[in-house]
């Protein structure tokens, strides 16, 4: 079976920080796998995005797996996008304008909070064709999206995973 790179896990937490230069301090991010379905011949999460610094936001989305692409609906850089081309290749190219990505490696290694990864997938997305700077990001096998520095004109990001966790029961509200 084919390395999976993002696997969609109900009930799965993920916990980022998250730095920007579009604010000060360090933000705490949770993305969490709410519920998979199957749609024929694709998978669909539903997810949901959780930014804390000093207040909350909360966002809910779709991630899509289907024969050819994993695509986010909603992400912590930028809007959706197609993560990567399913099944992974090294030298993989695609175009989502006015960016350009390329799977770069499939043997990287990664040392974060949240563990040392090998074998991880680096994807590097040129920002306007590389004149808007560039999105270097991290895919660990069986973990996921581990690690993104993202150097752009408008801005400069890096966010890393912290933990895997369940994702926390909803806390019913007392009857009165």
């Amino acid at each position: 079976m084919a390395t999976d790179y993002f696997p969609l896990k109900e009930k799965t937490r993920f916990e980022y920080k998250f730095t920007s230069t579009e604010f000060e301090g360090v933000a705490k991010v949770y993305i969490d796998i709410l519920s998979v379905g199957k749609k024929a011949n694709k998978t669909v999460a539903q997810a949901r995005m959780i930014f804390e610094l000093r207040d909350s936001h909360t966002t809910e989305y779709i991630i899509t797996r289907d024969a050819k692409w994993l695509t986010t609906a909603d992400g912590v850089m930028t809007g959706g996008r197609r993560e990567f081309p399913l099944p992974p290749k090294e030298g993989a190219k695609w175009d989502e304008y006015p960016d350009n990505s390329e799977v770069v490696s499939l043997s990287d290694k990664v040392s974060i909070k949240a563990g040392k990864f090998a074998k991880c997938m680096k994807v590097v997305t040129l920002l306007a064709g590389g004149d808007g700077g560039k999105s270097v990001r991290y895919y660990a096998p069986g973990v996921g999206y581990v690690l993104e520095d993202y150097n752009g004109e408008d801005k400069t990001c890096e966010l890393e995973l912290v933990a895997i966790t369940k994702v926390p029961e909803e806390k019913k509200k007392a009857k009165k």
